[in-house]
């Protein structure tokens, strides 16, 4: 949680720190202002210090939204200014910039670097930066980072947040499923009023509207996948393929708030009727599921849930991550992950080496065991995405139900 900067700062031995980029795509610039939109920002904090943003003074408005401490670059650091001191080299004026932005808000020792910025510019322009400063040394982290262990767990505004996210995916699985039942069927295929088939593209397009309508952002990823593409456990779903009956499909959605924040869920559908295959691969999957669910609990090693699974499933003879290494049946993937300002983020529900994590207040994962059998023509997953409460409670955050079969006219 962000009240955990200053003591996760002291834990890493930094002095202070710096977030560099534009708002978009930067999900650390986003975790600090909630999501305001913002061009070549940049946030300082010294350890113990207010969280200062220093913005342009076009959004100075949206800034003050934020609730930090403000600095209108345009006033105090003209770009122009720097641009004609160095005369008109770019970096020459960003290092000097930051020299300057260093020395006023008296930042010295072990410098914390994060944010959004292309990777050759950011070695350029902080290679040059190091070279000009002598009294702070720039660092970067790699892996679990101050701000990944910051963001791994949210406090009751986010949850809260991630509970109305996840109740708008909600409506819109729904409408979805409705948008399907509406149409007829012809011979096993689901048809349009024209006769022609309703196809993977035309429920994506209508999911689409659906989510904007809501107030939420649907980036274009969404899995709808559809017998042998059910199979493949990231196979976004090819959009002609008509939908038909008794096939499995996989509707693995997952949108953001308007702050970035996403939720996560899944369900298997068969349109009509499911094969008795089908069918019984679900029914292990949603035991599963629901023994995954009943067994999380503040305190228990995220490991413990992976490796239940991973025990069911090989007692029921499917191949796993454990057994197979790369292969491509059974269950091929961890239990699940953290949900957050990134769809996947700390903590993760899988045995990878390292991972002594145990589940704690403010953690929101996901959890989605499923089954997966491409050349037999089917996968199977259900997701629901749960926040742990300060009380020790789980709260589901996910609120659809789980049927298999969708009925048709």
């Amino acid at each position: 949680m962000k009240q955990d900067l200053d003591r996760l700062m002291e834990e890493r031995n930094l002095d202070a720190f710096l977030v560099l980029g534009d708002s978009a795509g930067n999900p650390v610039m986003n975790y600090l202002t909630r999501g305001a939109h913002l061009e070549r920002a940049l946030i300082v904090k010294r350890r113990n210090g207010p969280l200062t943003l220093i913005h342009g003074g076009m959004e100075r408005d949206t800034a003050a939204q934020t609730g930090l401490r403000l600095i209108d670059r345009d006033a105090v650091y003209n770009p122009m200014r720097y641009l004609q001191e160095h005369g008109g080299d770019e970096l020459a004026a960003q290092v000097a910039y930051f020299t300057d932005v260093i020395r006023d808000e008296g930042l010295q020792g072990r410098l914390g670097v994060y944010g959004m910025f292309d990777a050759g510019a950011a070695m350029t322009l902080l290679n040059a930066l190091q070279a000009q400063v002598s009294n702070v040394e720039l660092v970067g982290e790699f892996g679990r980072s101050l701000f990944s262990l910051a963001r791994e767990t949210k406090d009751a505004d986010e949850i809260a947040e991630m509970a109305e996210a996840g109740r708008l995916t909600s409506l819109i699985v729904g409408d979805v499923q409705e948008f399907i039942r509406s149409h007829a069927v012809r011979g096993e295929v689901v048809v349009k009023t024209d006769g022609e088939p309703l196809t993977v593209g035309d429920v994506k397009a209508f999911l689409r509207v659906r989510a904007l309508h809501y107030g939420l952002f649907e980036q274009g990823d969404t899995i709808f996948a559809q017998g042998r593409e059910a199979g493949v456990p990231h196979n976004r779903g090819t959009e002609s393929t008509a939908l038909r009956l008794g096939q499995s499909i996989i509707f693995d959605i997952f949108p953001r708030t308007g702050s970035g924040y996403y939720h996560d869920m899944t369900r298997t559908w068969c349109l009509g009727y499911a094969t008795d295959e089908v069918y019984a691969t679900y029914e292990q999957v949603k035991e599963i599921f629901d023994r995954a669910m009943a067994a999380v609990k503040i305190g228990l090693p995220c490991r413990e849930l992976q490796a239940m699974t991973l025990d069911y499933f090989e007692a029921k003879g499917h191949p796993t991550a454990r057994t197979h290494p790369g292969g491509h049946d059974g269950y091929v993937h961890s239990l699940g992950h953290g949900v957050g300002l990134d769809i996947h983020e700390e903590p993760r529900l899988s045995i990878a080496p390292g991972n002594n994590t145990l589940l704690a207040a403010g953690h929101v994962v996901s959890v989605e065991p499923g089954l997966y059998y491409p050349e037999r023509g089917f996968g199977v997953r259900i997701e629901d995405t749960i926040a742990l409460q300060p009380d020790g409670s789980v709260r589901n955050l996910t609120r659809f139900p789980y049927d298999l079969v969708v009925p048709m006219g």
